[in-house]
């Protein structure tokens, strides 16, 4: 077993040696130091910063390794980098089968940077046995706290499918828009302004494929997000100065996201994308971010409604199936870590989180099958009726507004796997997060981003109505309203949430009629440049382009045996590119403006279009046909070596743009607070508060926010509140439409300790996703 271990990391290292530049020692430092947030959510007085890397060695060096960290290359300041073993951990249980291909112990380092000052570069240096004698250097810049910043936004990259060809090769594709990423301040985008530098980025999903193993992380991530070498056939060194934050997708976790066996090794090895044995979800091991998420959620539970029971991990090999205690509780303890918080298991907490950056609050929701009842289908929508969902857990449902209410930011944005509004045939069965959409959007929430679908799609403006969770039909009122007249330009205040699915960062395009590598070849073609028609089978032919999208019904066309009317009412995509790969760069301006630019991969000078086929890779925003890509970039699925000659640049194509916007509605909404003149000692203090709505805009995620004096204390009584610290109620108005009036009553109680004479005053402030926020007057009461 020694020797066959030895052998294993042997040729591991041999292929990490092709991706790591030459100055490395191949033998003991696999990742190079990288940046990663830790666990640090909101802004609080100083901020922090985690540098991650990750050696060979089998045991920790608890003093070799050091940072040194400061806001010139003088540094100034130390820390000490801590190790823990991550290994095999079937090995904890000698009654299961190990894959010959398990990977033997290595070490994942982390420093925890703390006590820094916000908006502000640091420079930092690694040292130790394994790092050049010079050390590695890099730098990073801390969160801001008030607008402007950009961030990117992309998902589903991490894999390099296979031309099918002979001699064989993989396509990586993700590499070019790691790159434009890191470059994009630089870039030339036709018909989009200069765009500043991310100051994060945002991963939707999938981060690796195919069950989220360490071999994969290992093989298709660190080698192309910390590439030393910046340039679109390799890459960038991003990761080692730019916070990323990744949603765990459902080939994070196992493949699907409903049972993750833990066992599985059937196929693995270099550039397969499936696990060598003991190295599942790597994603709980090699990142690091707020755990701030509740316990009891993890993918190990599998829920049926509120009830779960801890079935999600299985244990399977070569057809036989084992149990194992000890070997679920080796791995869960593998990743624990202190990351700026006190110890914890990042397995337990990780798959929900949120943090504040700028004037934006992000939460980041594990979307996959596991929370109901594992329930997963990628049935064609013509085959047969889709079916609804399960609710979505309690106990997560009442952390998501728990979250949401507790922030003050005036832009609220969710980032989820599963689209619950994805038009793509792909995946349009997976729409489990429709039944939370109600929640996000009474509480605040501006725009969702999602992957799981590889393309680019945006919806209109969607305000879900009461059956939004139910299965599709057309015998019912439809499931949702759109805002059809935002543009985001001309009009660019929505009347709802927009939905974004940001699949095309750089695995195989979905729903766009391409050949492989790029694409999966003759089918349905959804892009928006589509026309024509398309054969289905069972002797149903649909348009191609729009004429597939969902409508507000929920159904498209493909549904028409079994739905009658089925996609003819309107569409709620307004935009689909499925062609071209791609990603999102967001620009908060300011608390009242934010901008989204879709950006395409680098495209060649020259088209191959023809008369029959116009635009084979679709069109850009102008619905002028783009240009080819860059030729597919073609590596070894051997050893990941690059095939093909360095690319020549490219420009990227502009695919979509819009604003939001939020207005200052103040001299059109009255806002009023009343609470009584005086009290007796002890006695209650109801707080009235009315909201009329006399502006032309509906307003969504309207909350009111009741600041109590000092002495008085909430009485708990209203289901639509959520206490704040302890002197905030917030309370959920929802939607308040054009000419509406709400009132509510926070009822209070007086503390036996205020004086007689004292006077309490109170305040309040009406929040919405729609427009900036309003003070009420203040309101005085004096104790008798």
């Amino acid at each position: 077993m020694n020797r066959m271990t030895f052998q294993q990391l042997s040729r591991l290292l041999g292929a990490a040696a092709i991706l790591l530049p030459v100055y490395l020692n191949a033998q003991s430092l696999q990742y190079e130091p990288y940046i990663q947030p830790g666990d640090a959510g909101p802004l609080g007085p100083t901020d922090q910063i985690v540098i991650a890397w990750r050696t060979t060695e089998t045991t920790p060096n608890a003093t070799g390794y050091t940072v040194n960290y400061g806001t010139t290359t003088s540094y100034g300041s130390t820390a000490t980098g801590v190790g823990r073993v991550v290994t095999n951990y079937l090995a904890a249980d000698k009654t299961l089968p190990i894959p010959t291909t398990a990977p033997g112990p290595h070490v994942n380092y982390t420093a925890v940077l703390s006590g820094l000052q916000y908006n502000t570069t640091y420079y930092y240096q690694v040292k130790g046995p394994t790092l050049p004698s010079g050390g590695f250097t890099a730098s990073f810049h801390t969160r801001k706290v008030s607008a402007p910043f950009a961030f990117s936004v992309e998902g589903d990259e991490g894999y390099f499918p296979s031309n099918g060809a002979n001699p064989a090769a993989d396509a990586n594709y993700e590499a070019r828009i790691v790159h434009e990423i890191y470059n994009v301040t630089n870039l030339s985008v036709p018909n989009a302004p200069r765009l500043p530098s991310a100051d994060m980025v945002v991963i939707a999903g999938d981060n690796v494929y195919n069950t989220g193993a360490e071999s994969s992380m290992r093989d298709y991530w660190f080698p192309v997000w910390n590439s030393d070498k910046d340039s679109s056939d390799t890459g960038a060194p991003l990761a080692r100065s730019t916070p990323i934050y990744v949603v765990a997708g459902n080939h994070d976790t196992g493949g699907n996201g409903d049972y993750v066996n833990m066992l599985d090794g059937n196929a693995g090895g270099l550039y397969t994308g499936n696990s060598e044995g003991g190295d599942l979800m790597g994603y709980f091991n090699d990142y690091y971010y707020p755990l701030n998420g509740p316990a009891g959620v993890a993918s190990q539970f599998i829920f049926n409604g509120d009830s779960s029971t801890p079935t999600g991990w299985t244990w399977s090999y070569q057809g036989k199936s084992y149990t194992t205690t000890a070997a679920a509780t080796a791995y869960r303890a593998s990743t624990a870590v202190n990351t700026g918080n006190g110890t914890k298991q990042q397995s337990d907490l990780m798959s929900n989180y949120s943090f504040d950056y700028g004037n934006a609050h992000f939460i980041f929701l594990d979307s996959n099958p596991h929370l109901f009842n594992a329930q997963v289908d990628y049935t064609a929508p013509n085959a047969t009726p889709e079916v609804a969902f399960l609710d979505y857990p309690s106990v997560l449902r009442q952390w998501v507004i728990s979250d949401l209410d507790s922030s003050s930011k005036p832009w609220k944005i969710a980032v989820f796997h599963h689209s619950p509004f994805s038009s793509g045939n792909g995946t349009v069965r997976n729409f489990q997060m429709r039944s939370l959409v109600k929640t996000l959007e009474n509480h605040g929430v501006n725009i969702v981003f999602s992957g799981h679908e590889h393309n680019y799609q945006r919806t209109a403006p969607i305000v879900a109505l009461p059956q939004i969770a139910q299965a599709p039909t057309t015998a019912t009122e439809p499931f949702v309203n759109i805002d059809a007249a935002f543009d985001g330009s001309n009009d660019t205040v929505p009347d709802g949430i927009i939905y974004i699915v940001d699949g095309a960062g750089g695995n195989r395009d979905f729903d766009g009629n391409i050949a492989s590598p790029r694409g999966q070849g003759a089918q349905l073609d959804q892009d928006d440049s589509a026309a024509g028609t398309y054969n289905l089978g069972g002797g149903l032919t649909v348009p191609q382009g729009p004429g597939t999208w969902l409508d507000t019904y929920l159904t498209n066309v493909a549904m028409a045996p079994f739905i009658p009317h089925a996609g003819t009412a309107p569409k709620i995509t307004q935009k689909f590119k499925a062609k071209v790969f791609s990603f999102s760069h967001v620009v908060v301006n300011s608390d009242s403006s934010m901008s989204l630019y879709q950006i395409s991969e680098p495209l060649q000078g020259t088209s191959s279009a023809t008369s029959s086929e116009p635009a084979p890779y679709g069109m850009d925003l102008q619905s002028q046909p783009l240009n080819d890509p860059l030729p597919d970039v073609l590596v070894s699925p051997a050893t990941g070596a690059l095939m093909t000659p360095p690319s020549a640049s490219g420009t990227p194509g502009l695919l979509d743009t819009f604003t939001i916007t939020k207005p200052d509605l103040s001299s059109l909404t009255q806002v009023e607070l009343n609470a009584p003149d005086s009290v007796r000692k002890g006695d209650a203090i109801p707080y009235r508060v009315r909201v009329s709505n006399n502006s032309t805009n509906n307003l969504n995620g309207v909350q009111v926010v009741v600041t109590l004096p000092a002495g008085v204390y909430y009485d708990g009584s209203l289901a639509n509140a959520t206490l704040v610290g302890h002197n905030q109620v917030v309370i959920t108005v929802g939607r308040l439409g054009q000419g509406e009036t709400h009132t509510q009553v926070v009822r209070t109680l007086t503390s036996s300790s205020v004086a007689s004479g004292a006077v309490l005053t109170g305040s309040a402030t009406v929040r919405s996703a729609t427009a900036l926020p309003l003070s009420t007057n203040s309101a005085s009461t004096s104790v008798r």
